[in-house]
C-alpha cells in the first residue's frame, strides 16, 4: 500500500543574497586582483546544464594528442581516430568448412597415393602457402581456414560428399553443389582502407579481436582526463559506525568507481575538514584536469567552493541547476584545459551533479559520443517540482519505468538498485507518461531489465 506522495520539495533558500550568486566565506581572502568579478546568475534549466558541460572542453579534446597503447593495453579506453582496415579481410581467399575443394562439376577426381605432391595425403591445411592450381574435374582435402588454391569453384562439407574408396568423390543427392559455396572470399568482410570503427569506439573485446585480424599491434587511444576528487566537510566519518552528530562518507568510497566508469583517470580522493585556506589549496595545487567537489557548494558559514573560485578568479560556466536533487551544483574554469564540478554532498544530489555536469563533460575528454536516449512511459506517476526537473531512480519492468521509493537527497538505496533516473518535467508526470533514462554506467542500456531487488517500488517521492 503506498503512501500518499510529499508535498514538492523546498526550494534551497539564498537568504541575503542573489540567487545563484556565492557569498564571501568571513575571514577568507578577496577576489585575486584582476580577477573577473562573477556577474550574479539564475540558476540554469537542467538541459541547458547539461549542454555547457558538453561543451565546457570541447577545444581541450580537438587538440589533445592521442596515445598509441599496445593491443593489450588499449581496452577499456576510447579510439581517438576512426579504425581503418590494413588488410582486406580475409585476406585471400579461403574455406569456410572443413571438407574438399571442388574444381568444375562432379564427380571428381581424387589424388592417389602415387601422385608426388606434398598436399596428397593430408589435403591443404590453413596456415600453408597457396597450393597450386586445382585442375578441372579434380578435388584435394581442406581445412577450414585454408588458402583456396586457383581454380577452386567450390568446397563440399566433409559430412556431404562420399569418398568411395576407387579415387572418386560424390555429392550427396540431397546437397547439391552451388557454385562458389563455402568460399570466404577475399575482401568479404572489408577492403583494405574501409573504416571500420568510428572515433569515440570504446575498446572492447571484440574490438581488440578486430583490430588484431585487420593488421594492428597497437592503437591510436583518447588520454583520459585526470581527476582529483576532494570530499568536504568536518561531518564526514571514513569508518565504522556514525556517532556524535557524524555520518559516514558515502560519496568518497562511490566517486572514485563511478569516474572512472565515465572514462576517467583518478588520481586520487583526499577528504578535506570545512577549512577555506585548505580547500583553495587543494583546488589550486591540483594539476588534474578536473576537480570534483561534494559539499560546500550552497552559501553556509563553511561552504567554501564560491570563495575558492573568487580567489582563483575561475569562471563559473554553470552556477546552480534548475533541478531536484541536486540544485546548488556548479561547473567552473579553473583555466585553459582545467575545470571543477561541484557536487552537493548530499549522495543522490551527488549522483544527480555527476550526471548533469560531469558525465558530460568527460564524454567530451574522452571523445565517446552521446548516449542514444529513448523514451520509457512511466509505471506509475511522479510528482514534480513546481519549477525544477526531477532525477527519480527507476527499474525497467515490462519496458515500463517503475519509479522507486527511496529518492530523496540523501538516500542511496533506490539509486543502488536502479536501472537509470528518470528525466520528470516540472510539474510531475502522469502514469504512461514517456520519459527520458538516463543511464548509468553499468546498466548497460536500461529497457527491459528486470529490477534486481532491495527498493520497494513506490511511486512518487521523497518519504
Amino acid at each position: 500500500m503506498r503512501s500518499r506522495p510529499p508535498a514538492p520539495e523546498a526550494p534551497h533558500p539564498h537568504p541575503k543574497r542573489t540567487p545563484g550568486a556565492p557569498t564571501r566565506t568571513p575571514g577568507a581572502p578577496t577576489r585575486t586582483p584582476g580577477a573577473p568579478t562573477r556577474t550574479p546568475t539564475a540558476p540554469t534549466p537542467w538541459p541547458d546544464a547539461r549542454a555547457i558541460a558538453a561543451r565546457a572542453a570541447v577545444k581541450e579534446a580537438a587538440h589533445a594528442a592521442p596515445v598509441l597503447r599496445p593491443l593489450p593495453d588499449a581496452l577499456g579506453h576510447v579510439l581517438a581516430a576512426p579504425l581503418a582496415a590494413l588488410t582486406d579481410l580475409p585476406p585471400f581467399d579461403t574455406s569456410a568448412m572443413d571438407g574438399w575443394a571442388l574444381a568444375g562439376p562432379g564427380p571428381w577426381r581424387l589424388p592417389t597415393p602415387t601422385e608426388d605432391t606434398e598436399d596428397s595425403e593430408h589435403g591443404i591445411l590453413a596456415g600453408h602457402d597457396e597450393a597450386p592450381p586445382l585442375p578441372d574435374g579434380r578435388a584435394i582435402r581442406i581445412a577450414t581456414g585454408a588458402r583456396v588454391p586457383p581454380g577452386v569453384t567450390a568446397v563440399l562439407r566433409s559430412e556431404y560428399g562420399t569418398d568411395t574408396g576407387d579415387g572418386w568423390l560424390y555429392a550427396d543427392a540431397a546437397h547439391p553443389v552451388v557454385l562458389g559455396q563455402d568460399i570466404r572470399t577475399r575482401g568479404q568482410e572489408c577492403r583494405s582502407g574501409d573504416q571500420l570503427l568510428p572515433l569515440g569506439t570504446l575498446v572492447t573485446p571484440a574490438v581488440l579481436g578486430l583490430a588484431a585480424a585487420a593488421g594492428y599491434d597497437e592503437l591510436a587511444t583518447v588520454r583520459r582526463p585526470r581527476v582529483d576528487v576532494l570530499v568536504l566537510g568536518d561531518e564526514l566519518l571514513h569508518e565504522g559506525l556514525p556517532h556524535d552528530g557524524r555520518i559516514r562518507d558515502a560519496l568518497g568510497p562511490m566517486l572514485g568507481p563511478w569516474l572512472r566508469a565515465l572514462g576517467a583517470e583518478v588520481l586520487g580522493i583526499r577528504r578535506l575538514g570545512d577549512e577555506a585556506d585548505a580547500v583553495y589549496a587543494a583546488v589550486a595545487e591540483s594539476s588534474a584536469d578536473v576537480v570534483v567537489t561534494t559539499g560546500g557548494t550552497a552559501s553556509g558559514p563553511v561552504d567554501h567552493v564560491h570563495p575558492t573560485l573568487r580567489r582563483l578568479g575561475a569562471e563559473l560556466l554553470v552556477d546552480g541547476v534548475e533541478v531536484r536533487p541536486g540544485h546548488p551544483m556548479l561547473l567552473a574554469r579553473l583555466g585553459p584545459g582545467r575545470h571543477l564540478v561541484g557536487l552537493p554532498g548530499n549522495p543522490l544530489a551527488a549522483v544527480s551533479g555527476l550526471l548533469t555536469l560531469a558525465e558530460p563533460l568527460i564524454r567530451t575528454l574522452t571523445a565517446r559520443p552521446a548516449p542514444v536516449s529513448w523514451p520509457a512511459p512511466l509505471a506509475e506517476p511522479v510528482h514534480g517540482h513546481p519549477r525544477d526537473t526531477r532525477l527519480v531512480p527507476v527499474v525497467f519492468r515490462q519496458d515500463e519505468a517503475l519509479p522507486l521509493r527511496f529518492n530523496g537527497p540523501a538516500m542511496l538505496r533506490g539509486i543502488a538498485v536502479a536501472d537509470g533516473l528518470a528525466v520528470i518535467p516540472p510539474g510531475g508526470a502522469v502514469r504512461g507518461a514517456e520519459v527520458e533514462v538516463l543511464d548509468l554506467p553499468w546498466s548497460g542500456g536500461g529497457g527491459g531489465g528486470v529490477s534486481r531487488g532491495g527498493d520497494m517500488p513506490g511511486g512518487a517521492g521523497d518519504r
